[in-house]
């Protein structure tokens, strides 16, 4: 069970924090780079997103994130959380915490990864990752697609910051409303979107219910 536990682990790994560039692009990242993103046209800033996105880079995921923030399209609204996440260094963390769930840790241990996590947070990320959460009610309001990695991630952010409402405390977060409920809310569409008997499934379940 440990085995089939690491080996979901490792899947969910690969696909939500070292996330592929769909598509091949001929201009390279660098090249987007020197240009201001915002005066970009709109597929050009779909595909400095994803190759921001591809890359890792923080930086270049925040400059994406402001030429999409804006937009009022609920296709693009969860790109650009997944970008807001990106930029606020929340997958860099989510490696941390899973890592600890696929090494057999405890509750008490995966807490308190969060709560190192936390502390490696600036006021800055924390919005970052207000706003993606705020991209992604309206994605759904809209009608838009959010795939479950894109609720996951959010979700996980969402922690962070509830975690700075109880004031640092992990064993504080309240998830019976506000943002500690929104988190709980996102990590639940996020499990929603796997068969209920699923690694998948158990996986968030789990992780859900230790706050």
């Amino acid at each position: 069970m440990k085995k089939s536990m690491q080996r979901t682990l490792l899947f969910f790994l690969c696909v939500w924090i070292f996330v592929s560039c769909e598509g091949v692009f001929t201009t390279s990242l660098v090249e987007w780079a020197q240009r201001d993103p915002s005066q970009l046209s709109r597929s050009q800033k779909i595909n400095f997103a994803q190759e921001a996105l591809a890359s890792g880079d923080k930086d270049s995921m925040k400059k994406a994130y402001e030429a999409l923030k804006d937009t009022s399209d609920p296709s693009l609204q969860p790109l650009a959380a997944e970008l807001a996440v990106g930029a606020a260094g929340v997958k860099d963390a989510l490696a941390t915490v899973l890592g600890k769930v696929a090494a057999g840790s405890t509750e008490e241990e995966i807490k308190s990864a969060l709560q190192e996590a936390f502390e490696s947070f600036s006021d800055a990320d924390l919005t970052l990752i207000t706003e993606a959460a705020t991209l992604l009610a309206s994605a759904e309001s809209g009608g838009g697609t959010i795939t479950a990695d894109q609720y996951f991630i959010t979700g996980v952010g969402l922690l962070v910051v509830a975690l700075k409402d109880a004031n640092g405390d992990v064993n504080q977060i309240d998830t019976s409303s506000g943002t500690g409920q929104m988190a709980i809310d996102l990590l639940t569409k996020a499990k929603d979107q796997f068969a209920p008997d699923s690694e998948a499934a158990k996986l968030l379940n789990d992780f859900s219910g230790y706050f």
